[in-house]
């Protein structure tokens, strides 16, 4: 992996809505490999939703799949105790 970053930036009154982000950017043994997904999440006090829009794309020569593109919506729960 060459580099990765991944945090989330709060706002709003009392801080409950959240920016996440994420990103990846590999090489290794691969050509190239990249993903990246942000949204908006909100904290209730039971956990979280988040909702997200993620990138990834990964190219391995040789392979029996040499390219992978997908990139879509993602919907999630965290629940804290």
């Amino acid at each position: 992996r060459l580099f990765r970053a991944r945090d989330q930036a709060a706002f709003g009154d009392e801080r409950k809505w959240f920016i996440p982000y994420y990103v990846d950017v590999g090489g290794g043994q691969s050509q190239f490999t990249w993903q990246a997904s942000t949204g908006v999440g909100y904290t209730f006090s039971w956990g979280e939703v988040i909702a997200t829009w993620r990138y990834l794309d990964w190219k391995e020569p040789g392979d029996l799949v040499p390219k992978l593109t997908v990139n879509g919506p993602q919907v999630a729960f965290a629940f804290s105790w």
